[in-house]
C-alpha cells in the first residue's frame, strides 16, 4: 500500500497541479515574474528567488515572507480517426510560499519555501477515443527548499539550496479488450533529495547577470495497481526521472525606473525514457522518450514610485514527441503573454498578473498504439489563462 503525507503537514503540502508545457514543468511561481514572462533569475528580488535563483536572498534585509497562488485553466480539443474529445479544466490552484531572514549585520540569508516545479491532472471523457490512452492521470511534485546565501561582494552574491521532495501519481487508462468499464491504474507515491545553485551578479550599475541550476530528481514511487476487472490490486513500483533545469538571464536597467531582462530556460527532460511499472502479475512499459525544450522569456517592468507595470512574453517549446504521445500531457509550443501590475511598500507588496498561452493546433502521427490498436494520432488544440496573486510581508 501506499504512504501518505502525515496530516500534520503544512496546508500547502496539499498542492494541486496541471501540465502547462515542457511535459510537466510548472515554471511559474510569482506573479511578479509572472507578469514578466517569468524573466526574472537575473532580478530575484523577492523572496521567491528561492525557486528563480538562491543568491538573491542575499540582498533581501530583514525577514520577509511572501505567498502566491497561481490559478490555472487548461483547454485541449481533441480531432482523430476515431472521433473527438475535449479537456475543459476547471480553474486549478497553485500554492506557493516562500520566507527569508538576514541576521542584522551578516553577510548571510536563509530561506525557506514550498511550492510545485513540476505537475500534472489531466482528465479525458471516459467515452472518448482516447480512453484506452489517457483518462485521468495526475502527479503532484512537492518540494520543500531549505536555502542560503552569501554577499561575497557588493556586487556578487551566491546562493544554495537542499531540497526535500515528495510525489504522488495516479495514473489511469482504459484497457479495451474486458468492456467498456474496465481499467489499468497506478497509485504511488514516493520522495527524493535535491539541491540547487545559483549566482547573482551586477556587472555594472545597468547589467545585471544571473545563472541558477536545479538538480535532477530520481524518485522510487511505491503503492498500487490495478487491472480491472481481473486483478482488483497488487503491489507496483516505478521510477521517474524529473530533470536538471538551468536559467541564465540578463537584466538591464537603463534608469532606476526600467528593468528589462531576457532569459534562456533549459528543461533536461532526455532523462525521462521508458518508466516500467513493476508488478507480480507482469511489468507494464510506459514509453515517454520526451525531449529537452527551452523556455525562452522576455519581460519589462516600469516602476512609479512603490508601484510597477509589467509585460511580458514567453516561448516554450514542445518536449513530448509524436513518436511517443499520450494525451495524459497535452504538450505542444506555447507563446504565453503576460501582464500584470504590483505595489512594494516599505513593508507590502502585492502583485497580480494574468497570462493567456496559445498552444496552436498540434499534428501527431506516428504515436505507440494501445492493445486494441488505438493511437492518439490526430490534431490537439491547446491553450490556456491563468492568474497569479502575490502577497508579500517585511518585518
Amino acid at each position: 500500500m501506499s504512504t501518505r503525507l502525515p496530516l500534520a503537514l503544512p496546508a500547502f503540502a496539499a498542492l494541486a497541479s496541471v501540465s502547462l508545457a515542457s511535459g510537466t514543468r510548472v515554471g511559474f511561481k510569482d506573479a511578479f515574474a509572472t507578469a514578466r514572462g517569468n524573466a526574472f533569475v537575473a532580478t530575484a528580488d523577492n523572496p521567491s528567488a528561492l525557486y528563480y535563483n538562491p543568491a538573491g536572498i542575499a540582498r533581501l534585509d530583514g525577514t520577509r515572507v511572501s505567498a502566491n497562488l497561481y490559478s490555472v485553466s487548461l483547454s485541449s480539443d481533441y480531432q482523430g480517426p476515431g472521433g473527438s474529445a475535449s479537456i475543459d479544466e476547471d480553474p486549478v490552484h497553485v500554492p506557493a510560499f516562500y520566507s527569508t531572514w538576514k541576521p542584522e549585520g551578516s553577510s548571510w540569508t536563509f530561506g525557506f519555501g514550498m511550492y510545485a516545479p513540476f505537475g500534472l491532472e489531466t482528465e479525458w471523457p471516459a467515452g472518448s477515443p482516447l480512453r484506452t490512452l489517457a483518462l485521468r492521470n495526475e502527479q503532484e511534485f512537492r518540494t520543500y527548499n531549505f536555502s542560503a546565501a552569501w554577499q561575497v561582494a557588493p556586487g556578487l552574491s551566491l546562493g544554495g539550496s537542499l531540497t526535500y521532495n515528495r510525489v504522488t501519481t495516479d495514473l489511469r487508462r482504459g484497457i479495451g479488450v474486458f468492456g467498456p468499464n474496465d481499467l489499468f491504474r497506478f497509485d504511488g507515491d514516493g520522495d527524493a533529495f535535491g539541491a540547487n545553485l545559483g549566482v547573482l551578479w551586477q556587472v555594472t550599475e545597468r547589467n545585471w547577470f544571473g545563472v541558477s541550476y536545479a538538480h535532477s530528481t530520481r524518485v522510487r514511487l511505491e503503492g498500487d495497481a490495478q487491472t480491472l476487472p481481473v486483478i482488483p490490486g497488487e503491489s507496483a513500483r516505478a521510477t521517474f526521472e524529473f530533470p536538471e533545469v538551468v536559467i541564465a538571464g540578463w537584466s538591464f536597467r537603463p534608469t532606476p525606473e526600467w528593468n528589462l531582462e531576457v532569459n534562456l530556460d533549459w528543461t533536461n527532460w532526455d532523462r525521462l525514457d521508458t518508466v516500467t511499472i513493476r508488478k507480480p502479475s507482469g511489468p507494464v512499459a510506459l514509453p515517454f522518450n520526451w525531449e529537452s525544450g527551452l523556455f525562452y522569456e522576455f519581460g519589462v517592468t516600469r516602476y512609479f514610485g512603490a508601484f510597477n507595470v509589467s509585460a511580458g512574453y514567453c516561448f516554450t517549446e514542445n518536449s513530448v514527441p509524436s513518436s511517443s504521445y499520450t494525451p495524459a500531457v497535452p504538450d505542444s509550443d506555447r507563446a504565453f503573454y503576460s501582464l500584470g501590475a504590483g505595489y512594494h511598500g516599505e513593508r507590502y507588496t502585492v502583485d497580480l498578473a494574468y497570462h493567456f498561452a496559445d498552444g496552436g493546433k498540434r499534428g501527431v502521427s506516428g504515436s505507440p498504439a494501445s492493445l486494441i490498436g488505438a493511437t492518439a494520432d490526430g490534431t490537439y488544440d491547446n491553450s490556456l489563462h491563468a492568474l497569479a496573486l502575490s502577497v508579500g510581508l517585511k518585518f
